[in-house]
């Protein structure tokens, strides 16, 4: 009969994988990518919440991809503030630059990682700014959760067709489709005020429920 592998692990090779483990959490929970619209209105004394089994169980089984995407998001932040200070892009809370981030986010991480676990960790993304808005730690909506959904959508599709592109060419790829209007963004006038799909005004301190009545419009 053949003897079954022993496999021996190090300390640090111990260390480095509860480090991936935590790394992951703290993704999810949002800690470290803030990559969700809106992020600035979260109260500083509300970062935390628990961590639903679901989102747990999807972190431990994926430890090994945690240090991909740690370097990804790093380098997704990074070029989304750059796009910002740089007045190529704008509007963080909703706007083209919210569009850009999570759909290069996700571009970047389906090049790299099975483009499954890059929608299902965008799904649990949008979960947990759920679970922030029941804990009243987070303005998020249903339309902006949506919102990012289809974006992330948008942004695995170049990911996978442009597998073997750099970072840059992918930068340009989603500008470009966020000028031609293939992304998604909420209404707004031209003062930054949300509006509905009639073209109303929201008076988002008015409204408290998941549904915020914001309207989601093609970018250009």
């Amino acid at each position: 009969m053949q003897k079954a592998k022993v496999y021996y692990y190090s300390m640090e090779d111990i260390i480095n994988y509860k480090k991936y483990i935590i790394f992951i959490i703290a993704l999810l929970t949002f800690n470290i990518s803030s990559l969700h619209a809106g992020g600035s209105n979260l109260p500083k004394n509300k970062h935390k919440i628990s961590i639903k089994p679901r989102e747990f169980f999807w972190a431990i089984s994926h430890p090994f991809i945690a240090k991909k995407v740690l370097k990804l998001t790093k380098i997704a932040i990074k070029i989304t503030d750059s796009l910002e200070k740089n007045k190529i892009l704008s509007d963080k809370s909703g706007g083209n630059l919210d569009a850009f981030k999570h759909s290069y986010w996700m571009a970047l991480l389906s090049q790299n990682i099975k483009s499954k676990k890059a929608y299902r960790l965008g799904v649990i993304h949008e979960k947990i700014n759920y679970h922030q808005y029941k804990r009243n730690c987070y303005s998020q909506d249903s339309t902006a959760s949506l919102m990012d959904l289809k974006n992330n959508e948008v942004g695995i599709s170049y990911g996978e067709k442009y597998k073997e592109i750099s970072k840059n060419e992918l930068i340009e790829i989603i500008i470009s489709a966020i000028r031609n209007g293939e992304l998604y963004r909420l209404k707004k006038d031209k003062h930054g005020n949300y509006l509905d799909c009639d073209d109303n005004i929201i008076d988002i301190k008015k409204e408290k429920a998941w549904n915020k009545r914001k309207c989601i419009e093609k970018t250009n």
